[in-house]
């Protein structure tokens, strides 16, 4: 998991390092195999509890010519306090213990069991970053698609696929850039999260009790049982550190009103980031991503390029656009609507 030039610790390499049993680093493996996203983030902790309250940039300074023994105004960056809040994210695992009981390897399938919620999780979270919406649901946060930064053609940090010619069809997908760093975005993890638990990140083992049922309320069976919570939020400090590229049509492909992902946007994009683009990621799902490899394999493209991550059983492909790894997020939706 590499640290993306932001001089910041991703979550995987903060708990390898400081999680002697493995327990916590084991969890952030399997979260993290399905969810791109932890695997480039940085996670900051709240300085207000649950919520975290920082200023962010609205504008800069921008100095002024001079000559020599001329005055010069005092000038100020525009800033904006913000308020961002943490949600929890939670599941229970439940295996019966008679099923347990005959199991050639009964911590190994109590294990592999666990493994597939917190795969759930996993996938749930990273939905939440882009599609959370706090105005229909107030448990969740909000997501970058529900912010105004990215959510209309009028926005400096929007770029439009379609040209100004979208149809009005629910059959769009976006492409993210994220600048992930210090006063850039990073995720949040609340204050003193009970336990020990590192980045909001928690297992508790239940032991052995009765379990409700959950056809028949009023019958019960002895079982063991595991309690996840993932408590997360996203803080945004400058609006500049993320791009989205909307209105990419994933169906009734016409070019008129209906336009596939165009290259040429991306280079748009990926023209404006901030700080030479550091820390930057292009996220996409399983479409985009299919025809990018496509696009990679083409005879003369210079623009992408596959490289290979990770030593020995490990390793990994990555396709990179220019010098960005293009990372893959299955939870991009394909039914986004138009984007005006």
């Amino acid at each position: 998991m590499a640290t993306l030039g932001t001089g910041k610790m991703t979550l995987g390499e903060a708990v390898k390092r400081e999680d002697p049993d493995g327990q916590q680093a084991q969890m952030v493996d399997v979260l993290s195999e399905v969810n791109a996203i932890l695997q480039d983030a940085i996670f900051q902790e709240c300085n207000n509890g649950t919520f975290h309250q920082a200023t962010r940039v609205a504008s800069e300074p921008t100095g002024q010519d001079r000559i020599y023994n001329e005055g010069v105004s005092a000038t100020i960056g525009v800033t904006e306090l913000t308020t961002e809040p943490t949600q929890l994210l939670d599941d229970r695992a439940s295996v019966d213990s008679a099923l347990l009981l005959h199991q050639p390897n009964p911590a190994q399938f109590r294990s592999d069991e666990e493994d597939i919620h917190m795969r759930g999780i996993s996938k749930t979270l990273a939905s939440r970053v882009f599609d959370g919406d706090r105005a229909t649901n107030p448990k969740q946060i909000n997501g970058i698609n529900n912010r105004s930064d990215y959510n209309a053609l009028s926005s400096s940090y929007v770029y439009d696929n379609a040209s100004g010619n979208a149809s009005a069809t629910a059959n769009k997908t976006s492409l993210y850039i994220i600048q992930w760093g210090a006063r850039k975005v990073s995720m949040l993890h609340p204050r003193n999260v009970p336990g020990g638990a590192m980045f909001g990140l928690m297992r508790t083992d239940l032991g052995e009790d009765l379990i409700t049922d959950p056809r028949v309320s009023t019958k019960a069976f002895l079982g063991v049982q595991t309690y996840f919570s993932v408590q997360f939020g996203l803080f945004i400090y400058d609006p500049r550190m993320i791009k989205r590229v909307v209105n990419i049509s994933t169906t009734n492909i016409d070019g008129v009103d209906d336009i596939s992902w165009d290259e040429e946007i991306m280079f748009e994009a990926v023209g404006d980031l901030e700080d030479n683009g550091e820390g930057a990621v292009i996220y996409v799902n399983k479409t985009l991503w299919t025809q990018m490899r496509k696009r990679a394999n083409e005879k003369g493209n210079a623009s992408f390029t596959m490289s290979e991550e990770g030593e020995g059983p490990f390793a990994k492909k990555v396709m990179f656009f220019d010098t960005i790894p293009i990372h893959r997020v299955d939870q991009i939706t394909n039914v986004q609507s138009t984007v005006n």
